[in-house]
């Protein structure tokens, strides 16, 4: 069992290895909290920092990791950041029953099954937040993503849903919806266009600020969310996309 003071605070982040899960990361280690991160990709546990691999699509897999975890923890959670998520480009036609569920298992299955089982030690702290990153495209469509759309837009009826639930327990929940960053997931969709650069230059156009988000911006505005500053915020979806959903 991890020890630590009555001051230290322990955070939880899935997709812990990518390139917004690593940002969240590393900007709560540089707040003094200690992390526990979860992903498939092997990491190597270090100073306040500690790795489970773990396959969320995998529900026993998920339930193996869930009870390593829980012993891990001091017998209390104070930020849980669920951040996993995966992404496919098809027409709607042509999405699949294991596609959509692929979706829906890690989008958002795995984020609701493991606050669940997260929902004891959050309960046992004094500050509580819990933060959900959904997607401007929880906020608007856009072609080729129905599934991905519909799994998103259900993190974020959910997050509003749990923080009315969760209110008189002392946990807030909130959502963060990223619009275009650039991440490998990103790159990766353009590579999937005719053109990849022109694809990527129209996305860039579609933003009022004129470039793509950096994952140290959702970082900064999830470690915001999880600190005492916004103690009075609660059930809300931020925006960080650069005015695109705003238009």
């Amino acid at each position: 069992m991890t020890t630590g003071t009555e001051g230290q605070r322990y955070a939880v982040v899935t997709g812990a290895a990518g390139c917004i899960g690593s940002a969240v990361v590393h900007e709560f280690l540089r707040r003094g909290l200690v992390v526990h991160g979860l992903d498939r990709t092997p990491a190597t546990t270090g100073d306040r920092y500690f790795a489970h691999q773990v396959d969320l699509s995998d529900r026993a897999d998920t339930d193996r990791a869930l009870e390593k975890l829980l012993a891990a923890l001091p017998g209390r959670c104070d930020v849980l950041v669920n951040n996993a998520g995966v992404s496919r480009l098809r027409s709607f036609g042509e999405t699949s029953d294991q596609l959509l569920d692929d979706l829906l298992e890690v989008n958002f299955i795995a984020a609701f099954r493991l606050t669940r089982a997260l929902l004891p030690v959050l309960k046992a702290s004094s500050h509580a937040a819990i933060i959900n990153v959904a997607s401007e495209l929880a906020l608007v469509g856009q072609p080729g993503y129905t599934a991905y759309c519909g799994t998103k837009g259900a993190v974020l009826a959910w997050s509003r849903a749990l923080a009315v639930e969760l209110a008189a327990e002392g946990i807030r929940v909130n959502a963060v919806c990223p619009g275009p960053i650039d991440t490998p997931m990103l790159q990766a969709e353009f590579a999937t266009a005719a053109a990849p650069h022109l694809a990527r230059q129209e996305e860039v156009a579609s933003v009022p600020l004129g470039r793509l988000g950096r994952p140290e911006e959702i970082a900064a505005v999830v470690a915001l969310l999880a600190s005492p500053e916004a103690a009075f915020v609660t059930g809300a979806a931020w925006a960080v996309d650069g005015g695109k959903t705003s238009q």
